[in-house]
């Protein structure tokens, strides 16, 4: 539902914008059912950058999806570039999981291509549907890898990786469309038609640094995560990270995990394995570096999981999970060490109090061990029972003494034992304070206030087709 509510705001977002002149376009063609040589059969969908319809061309006897470009009336300059540059873009592209372009131009002022037309549906619709197996979901995301590691080896990246544009046909066969936001890896001779500072793709499916530029550059990794989101979505119905707007939804992916798969359930109530909770566990790390490095890479780890074999992306180890965890919790690290080592000096110091009051104990107990043995020689050796008193009262003012020694000694140890274990105490509530109650706080903060998002996220633009 949270989804449903973000794409009829965006797609709010764009009707609002076309002018009435668009709109009166828009009704004479599905008045006339007629679009140069081609009959409208019925319309597939629509969003900010034109329409879609189901056509038949006359000169080609088949069926096709027709898009034409209604250009933004604010902007109709930059919109028809890019409309351009999709058919461009489009037409490099010959895969049979990616739809095809048979015609483009212009026809009364109204830009135009023509595609195949897929008789399917969107794999958004097909979610919940119990046949819609676990294994089946796993080979249209394959498909899905193959036909985008096509695009990236002739220098297409997406960007929008949706299950909107993701249509399956009746042999569960996937067919990718919709190239609208397309970006050309390699810009030499063509001009940049993208806002800085726009964020273009689709929220739920968007990878960390299509809004977040300081994570680096938009590219094929960027298509790994989207579809990692979308094989996310296809196995637990929902996407990674759902709000109710799509500011909220940018600011659960900039500043939180996943949530794990290891035991959740299919909608065809199947237990997801967990090498294939591992493969979409890497597909959506937020750093690039991290991630299936091609999509050619996440087309082999689904293919060994559908064959049993073992996958490349195996379950982090606790001790990576710990490392990546310290990575991103750096100040807390910090803080760690200075409180490690301010326990290290503590028990240092308790330490040599200790052993030397141990050596002074040892001194002292040397010395009533003496005194027992003067008591003795008095004994043997004196002439009168005066003699004997004098030196045994010189014996218990020796051992006395040592008595007091004993005493004091003992009072330091204990003051010494007591204050390092209250430093001790201290030290380690202090940490667990700051490495667990102020994230905790700081993630609640962000949940209370949900539009206030880090600065770096940048206005999102759905295109839909």
């Amino acid at each position: 539902m949270r989804q449903a509510n973000v794409r009829a705001q965006v797609a709010a977002q764009a009707e609002q914008y076309r002018s009435p002149s668009d709109k009166a376009r828009l009704d004479r063609i599905v008045k006339e059912r007629r679009f140069g040589d081609y009959d409208i059969l019925d319309e597939l969908g629509r969003g900010g950058m034109g329409v879609v319809y189901k056509a038949f061309h006359g000169t080609l006897k088949r069926i096709v999806a027709l898009k034409i470009v209604l250009p933004d009336a604010d902007d109709n300059v930059t919109m028809l570039k890019r409309f351009k540059r999709e058919a461009e873009l489009h037409a490099r592209l010959g895969h049979p999981n990616i739809v095809h372009v048979h015609d483009s131009g212009v026809i009364d002022g109204i830009h135009y291509f023509a595609m195949d037309f897929v008789t399917g549906t969107q794999l958004t619709k097909l979610m919940g549907a119990p046949e819609f197996t676990l294994r089946k979901r796993v080979q249209v995301a394959r498909q899905v890898a193959d036909a985008l590691h096509h695009a990236h080896e002739h220098g297409v990246v997406h960007r929008d990786i949706k299950p909107d544009n993701i249509i399956v046909d009746a042999g569960w066969t996937a067919h990718l469309v919709d190239f609208g936001i397309a970006k050309p890896t390699d810009m030499s001779g063509m001009e940049n038609i993208t806002r800085q500072g726009l964020a273009v793709g689709t929220p739920h499916y968007m990878a960390p640094e299509q809004f977040r530029p300081k994570l680096g550059e938009v590219g094929p990794r960027s298509d790994v995560y989207s579809l990692g989101a979308v094989l996310f979505h296809a196995l637990t119905g929902h996407p990674p990270f759902e709000a109710d707007t799509a500011h909220q939804v940018l600011i659960k992916a900039a500043t939180q995990d996943a949530p794990p798969l290891v035991g959740e359930q299919t909608p065809s109530d199947e237990e997801i394995p967990q090498d294939l909770a591992a493969i979409i566990s890497k597909s959506l790390i937020k750093e690039p570096e991290n991630r299936y490095q091609s999509a050619r890479a996440l087309a082999e780890d689904l293919s060994k999981f559908l064959a049993g074999k073992e996958v490349s992306a195996l379950p982090l180890s606790e001790s990576e999970k710990l490392k990546r965890k310290l990575a991103k919790n750096r100040q807390s690290v910090k803080m760690f060490a200075m409180a490690a080592l301010l326990l290290f000096v503590t028990l240092a110091s308790f330490t040599v109090t200790l052993l030397a009051s141990i050596s002074q104990n040892g001194d002292i107990t040397e010395a009533v061990a003496e005194a027992r043995r003067e008591v003795i020689r008095a004994r043997q050796v004196a002439d009168s029972e005066e003699d004997v008193e004098e030196r045994l009262a010189d014996v218990r003012t020796a051992l006395d003494e040592a008595d007091d020694e004993v005493q004091s000694g003992g009072s330091i140890v204990l003051i010494t034992m007591i204050t390092a274990g209250v430093l001790s105490l201290g030290l380690i509530l202090g940490f667990a304070i700051v490495v667990l109650v102020v994230p905790l706080l700081r993630q609640r903060d962000v949940d209370a206030r949900g539009i206030t998002a880090p600065s770096e996220i940048g206005a999102t633009a759905d295109e839909v087709s």
